[in-house]
């Protein structure tokens, strides 16, 4: 203790110390605070530990909640059986089978052009600027090319115009012209095809049809003994010319050179060529888009099929959805059950398989069991006492607390429902008899420690065979785990829940106790100042007099010795 200007008390007196202060003072202290101080830590300690299982209790009603709606027996899986589908599942899906019989992939378009020697292999010869139509999706976009433009300059306008459609130059690693120009959609379904018109430049050679294999050119296209069609469609527009009885394979390709082509108002198609090469015929258009050969009674046998460079062509996924054969232009299919999303994968049969989701149920049921008891032990080891140690729970006399148990254990148990079940009697004869299912039925007892007990076989066998009273008799408005959630809202929901209101009074008592610390403190503080100033004062008049004694006595002794 130090007191300032009173730094010597004690030099008169010999008495009057700091030490006899700081003693007096530490046995008020130990009267007037220190009860005080304890109390406070405990229940302080009780605050923290009443956080910690409010906290497990919250926890615990997170991992049931899904049963108040029915939403833990709404969940579903997919178990699919074959390789061309598989699936996703969402709750509440009708538990059913369905059968899948994939025939055909939805596919996006994609092309690859001729051979380059270079990505700067000049394009646009032409001397002019040259636009070309380009459209896709249903989006359409102009693309510039000035003169002398190259492959690259070509793949970035197709890329800039953003239209979904990407391009790419790729290097084959062919000893002569290995590059290539790649264009590929992004959509699948054969209403997305890419469209490009690049007559005006040169062929790319992004559609190059093949006829079959003829041995001179001098052989016949048309030997049917009757005039024959041959028909080109570009982009919805039909292109047809006459082929005559014996008309051979040169004279043909020179009718298409020719521009003998044409459509109903007589103008011919352009950006076509035709050559003789190696045995065959070989047509090369300039447009990209959607294309088709008709060559019925012609030996021409050529179709867009055979057209090598267009890699991958845009359709629909065709498939059997139960027999009933179903298209779509997409191989994610979602809107024939609302809630499953079927994704085709390859082409062939497979079964979906949609069922309750036990397995979760069961879990979930294993978890409630592990979850209950462990809020037992909890509150158990917290209301305790040890005969051996003396020691007591911190909640050892709170009943609010010792009671929680009790009432999740009444909720649990007090939920019954009825049953009908088919019995017979001494002659054979069937018949009804109504039953009660209480929560043994479903496999849940108490044992005598006030554990919580589950025969998980018992519960299976009832969620095999009766689903449908197991949904009914956790769930809804008198289910018995919304009982227990109700228990648990009453304890921990609101202001005016049970652990709500018994941490505001620990709050309240930590803070009157801390009040009433302060308040002792201060006082003792002020009545030992105050004493440390008397004993000052009653030092120094022990100090005069002691002077004054001292002064005495040596006029005495001196008044002696002079005698």
């Amino acid at each position: 203790m130090a007191f300032g200007a009173l730094s010597s008390l004690g030099a008169g007196s010999g008495v009057l110390t700091y030490d006899v202060i700081d003693k007096l003072k530490k046995a008020d202290t130990a009267t007037m605070v220190t009860p005080f101080e304890t109390r406070k830590t405990n229940v302080e300690n009780q605050q923290k530990q009443l956080s910690a299982l409010t906290t497990q209790i919250n926890l615990f009603k997170s991992s049931i909640a899904d049963f108040k709606d029915g939403e833990i027996f709404q969940k579903r899986l997919a178990n699919v059986s074959g390789n061309s589908v598989s699936a996703d599942v969402t709750s509440g899906v009708s538990v059913q089978k369905i059968s899948m019989d994939v025939t055909q992939l939805a596919q996006n378009d994609i092309y690859q052009s001729k051979g380059f020697d270079s990505k700067d292999s000049k394009i646009n010869n032409t001397g002019d600027d040259q636009t070309l139509k380009f459209s896709y999706a249903g989006q359409e976009h102009d693309i510039t090319l000035k003169d002398g433009a190259t492959l690259s300059d070509l793949r970035d306008s197709i890329n800039d115009a953003n239209i979904g459609v990407t391009a790419s130059i790729i290097d084959t690693g062919s000893d002569t012209d290995p590059y290539k120009l790649i264009i590929k959609g992004s959509k699948t379904g054969k209403d997305n095809i890419i469209k490009l018109d690049y007559g005006n430049i040169d062929d790319l050679g992004f559609n190059v049809y093949q006829s079959k294999h003829y041995s001179a050119d001098t052989d016949k296209v048309n030997n049917s003994g009757d005039t024959q069609t041959f028909k080109i469609s570009v982009n919805g527009t039909d292109y047809s010319m006459d082929v005559a009885n014996d008309k051979q394979v040169k004279d043909f390709i020179d009718d298409i050179n020719n521009g003998n082509l044409k459509d109903s108002d007589g103008n011919s198609l352009t950006g076509i060529s035709a050559e003789y090469d190696n045995g065959y015929i070989k047509l090369h258009l300039q447009d990209i888009g959607d294309i088709s050969i008709t060559d019925d009674n012609l030996t021409t046998a050529m179709n867009d099929d055979k057209n090598d460079n267009r890699v991958q062509q845009a359709q629909n996924s065709i498939f059997k959805y139960n027999g009933t054969e179903v298209t779509r232009d997409s191989n994610k299919i979602d809107d024939l059950v609302v809630g499953l999303t079927m994704n085709l994968n390859s082409t062939g049969t497979s079964t979906i398989d949609i069922s309750q989701d036990t397995d979760t149920i069961k879990q979930t049921m294993q978890d409630f069991v592990s979850g209950y008891n462990s809020i037992v032990s909890k509150i158990q080891d917290l209301t305790k006492y040890d005969e051996d140690t003396k020691t007591a729970g911190v909640f050892q006399n709170e009943s609010a607390i010792r009671n929680i148990p009790r009432d999740l254990q009444n909720a649990l148990f007090s939920t019954f429902l009825s049953d009908t079940i088919t019995k017979t009697d001494r002659n054979g004869q069937e018949y009804d008899q109504k039953i009660s299912l209480s929560t043994s039925d479903f496999g849940f007892s108490m044992n005598r420690t006030g554990f919580l007990d589950f025969d998980s076989s018992k519960f299976d066998d009832m969620l095999k065979n009766k689903p449908e009273k197991v949904e009914e008799f956790f769930s809804g408005d008198n289910g018995a785990m919304t009982k227990i959630l109700n228990t648990i809202d009453s304890l921990t929901k609101g202001p005016n829940a049970t652990l709500n209101l018994l941490n505001t009074q620990y709050t309240n008592e930590e803070k009157s106790f801390q009040d009433t610390i302060d308040d002792a403190k201060k006082r003792i503080d002020t009545k030992y100042q105050i004493m440390a100033e008397q004993f000052a004062s009653y030092d120094s008049m022990i100090n005069s007099y002691n002077v004054q004694s001292q002064t005495i006595k040596q006029s005495i002794e001196a008044m002696i010795n002079a005698k």
